[in-house]
């Protein structure tokens, strides 16, 4: 039997866990064994011999010689959209093209494609995953049979975590929000490892490396654009986006000392995220997201004796802020989004205040 409530658990164990909630509920841990995930595996393997709908083309836009993005226009995954609710990014360098978070399918990987060769007639020559959420990685399929061999790039503890469950669960999970339309699509982890500091070299442009700790995860990268003033941040930057906080995976606390890190060495920089719109004003709502919901809960907690009412406490001041009260103005469900966020946030700072 799989205990999920073991007190000391790694991150990507922590995250194992998490994902497992999402998909089969608490109640259904118990049941959770090595034997009923191979069985689980099984009687979907006759569904992935089916494809799912081609994903229609988005045009890339062009952010400069050599940089694009194929945006996408929705925030999470439905039915309508296939899936596709993180944007790619992708480089033509004087070796090739590099695609960095080919999103969350093999039919939005090849459209993908599609979109490259629209615009080049390169080759791919290598894949960035940012970190090991599905919607950053399903899409490696369809570079892997496009192009053979080909180096997918991400941090060692990302890819094993891909291999391991999680893998296995994010497939499950896009089927489950696009009501199948991901089909086909099959684990694809990385296979190349990078680290901060590392330098990835492609001829006439350079790729700078860099990992400042945990924030939307333990393992996030980002990935500095050597020449332009262009920096992809996968998840640890959103536009009106928040997730991946709870069970561990992310943290509030560690994550403000990210976005510091990242303010100092890059704060003039246009921020490419994995969801939401580029722009160079998205750090600093990000920072003020983060202070606005964790400083407020640890005031509330140090003012109330941590009320047991502490969290609706919270949430209310936190929505009377005028920072929130103009970000609710264009975040989609704001009200369900921010009582989470609270939640989350409030939990964490508890923890690291008692």
């Amino acid at each position: 039997m799989l205990d999920f409530d073991q007190p000391n658990l790694s991150p990507t164990d922590n995250v194992r866990r998490d994902i497992l909630k999402r998909l089969l509920g608490v109640t259904a841990l118990s049941a959770l064994t090595p034997e009923f995930l191979k069985q689980a595996v099984a009687a979907d393997t006759a569904g992935k011999t089916l494809m799912g709908p081609r994903v229609p083309d988005v045009k890339p836009t062009q952010l400069t010689d050599k940089l694009y993005v194929i945006k996408a226009r929705d925030k999470f995954p439905t039915p309508q959209n296939l899936g596709f609710f993180t944007n790619i990014t992708f480089l033509v360098t004087s070796k090739g093209v590099v695609v960095l978070d080919p999103s969350a399918s093999v039919e939005i990987g090849r459209m993908a494609i599609r979109m490259i060769k629209t615009v080049t007639p390169k080759p791919v020559i290598a894949v960035i995953n940012t970190h090991y959420h599905g919607d950053h990685w399903m899409g490696n399929q369809a570079f892997a049979e496009q192009f053979p061999g080909i180096p997918m790039y991400s941090m060692k503890e990302s890819a094993e975590a891909i291999k391991n469950v999680l893998g296995e669960q994010w497939i499950q999970m896009a089927l489950k929000t696009t009501d199948k339309a991901t089909r086909g699509t099959v684990i694809t982890p990385p296979n190349s490892f990078i680290k901060d500091g590392d330098v990835l070299d492609f001829g006439d442009t350079k790729l700078n490396i860099h990992h400042y700790g945990k924030c939307h995860t333990p393992y996030d990268l980002l990935v500095e654009f050597s020449g332009t003033p262009y920096m992809h941040v996968g998840d640890v930057l959103m536009g009106h986006r928040m997730a991946g906080m709870g069970d561990n995976e992310g943290s509030f606390l560690e994550g403000m000392k990210v976005l510091d890190k990242i303010k100092s060495n890059f704060g003039d920089r246009t921020f490419i995220p994995g969801h939401g719109q580029w722009r160079n004003t998205l750090l600093a709502e990000e920072i003020a997201l983060f202070q606005t919901l964790y400083n407020t809960s640890v005031a509330v907690i140090k003012e109330t004796n941590d009320d047991p009412n502490g969290v609706g406490i919270a949430l209310k001041r936190i929505k009377a802020t005028p920072f929130m009260v103009e970000y609710a103005k264009h975040t989609p469900d704001f009200e369900n989004s921010v009582a989470k966020w609270t939640s989350l946030a409030y939990l964490e700072a508890e923890q690291n205040n008692f």
